[in-house]
């Protein structure tokens, strides 16, 4: 082939892979936006990443636990030990957090903030005027919507403790609530909430539209916090909350009216059972479903500190007739576990390694999911 003969056939296949390339890569849209539906399919799940290697960091994703690929749907900020709480009324995603002016140090604004469940972009943020937003580790009971979400609830700690009642239509702070010696939020009765204190009892308080304080309940200490003290995230299933005690006591309080009413205590384990130390532990190691079962991690030859370590089981109870339906042997140790509300529903189970396993609710394990690298979602809330 003579050197004009070669120039023309490289210059045409140099045309035709310009062409190739040219035809691959068209430019994108910018920006390229895709939005989520305003009601999330019933298998997705929020997996509140406290983020201890940063806490400025935090974040709470949103997961597939149903899908092979792409379960990662997105995430919004919840920075500094934030309290999260998705609301079924409305297309809103509620964050309370807080910020420090030079990153974790200077002048701290704590905020409620506000999310589109769509786009989850910040719609509005609620500065807290005192900044005493209670920051601890994560938990469900750090804010609560209530009165069929006429109210949200957040906990402030300064170090006394209080709630901060804000109305959802204004979004707009109305009133705070003392309630010292006591900690955390719990709905009941019609417009109210109660907390757990110090001494082994409990306070309940009902408040009217503008935040005052109209009906106060000191219920006598029922249970020992030094011999068997009740793990202070419950499970709710109705209008009833299932406490759990170390020593794998169950203490139902029906919540349905202003003043709590304590039901018969059962237990989590037999005889032989409490022979072998069988206890309940975790995070938040207790879930239900949409059948009325409760779901609890339990752990074998348990001890006096044991309760902070998650479990190999998770055991499934009857909380009618209080007897063990199922019991399911994980392939990691849980800390904290979700049931999905869906109609096939799904354990998830965050493990020790800070990943997610799922399974049926019948014990067959089916993916395991990261949600990054450095994750430590220690809080699953499931859609609703």
């Amino acid at each position: 082939m003579n050197n004009r003969l070669l120039k023309i056939v490289s210059a045409l296949a140099f045309a035709s892979l310009s062409l190739l390339v040219n035809a691959e890569l068209k430019p994108e849209p910018i920006p390229s936006v895709t939005q989520l539906p305003a009601d999330y399919p019933d298998s997705w799940i929020f997996a509140h990443d406290a983020n201890f290697h940063a806490l400025i960091s935090g974040k709470v994703a949103i997961i597939d636990v149903a899908a092979d690929t792409n379960e990662y749907k997105g995430f919004v900020d919840a920075a500094m030990m934030a309290s999260f709480v998705e609301s079924e009324k409305r297309s809103k995603l509620y964050v309370g957090e807080t910020f420090y002016s030079r990153g974790t140090q200077g002048d701290k604004t704590d905020v409620l903030s506000i999310y589109d469940k769509s786009t989850l972009l910040k719609t509005k943020e609620i500065i807290l005027p005192k900044a005493n937003r209670g920051q601890m580790v994560s938990s469900k009971y750090m804010m609560q919507l209530v009165n069929d979400e006429k109210y949200l609830l957040l906990l402030a700690f300064t170090p006394a403790s209080s709630v901060i009642v804000i109305d959802t239509k204004t979004e707009e702070i109305i009133s705070e609530i003392p309630i010292p010696g006591c900690n955390l939020i719990y709905p009941a009765g019609k417009s109210g909430f109660a907390s757990l204190c110090g001494n082994g009892g409990l306070k309940s308080v009902q408040f009217d539209e503008k935040g005052e304080v109209i009906v106060r309940y000191d219920i006598d200490s029922f249970f020992s916090v030094d011999d068997d003290p009740l793990f202070d995230k419950p499970v709710y299933i109705g209008s009833t909350a299932y406490f759990m005690s170390y020593k794998s006591r169950v203490q139902p309080i029906d919540m349905s009216k202003d003043r709590p009413i304590l039901l018969p205590a059962w237990s989590l384990v037999t005889d032989e059972e409490m022979k072998e130390n069988w206890r309940p532990g975790g995070w938040h190691f207790a879930a239900s479903d949409n059948k009325r079962l409760l779901y609890v991690v339990m752990h074998k030859n348990g001890y006096n500190g044991s309760h902070k370590f998650g479990g190999e089981e998770v055991w499934v109870f009857n909380t009618t007739t209080h007897k063990r339906v199922k019991r399911i042997i994980l392939k990691n140790n849980a800390f904290s576990i979700e049931v999905t509300k869906s109609k096939t529903p799904l354990l998830v189970v965050n493990n020790v390694s800070m990943t997610l396993d799922v399974y049926s609710v019948d014990g067959e394990f089916q993916r395991n999911i990261t949600v990054s690298d450095t994750a430590m979602p220690i809080v699953l809330h499931s859609g609703k």
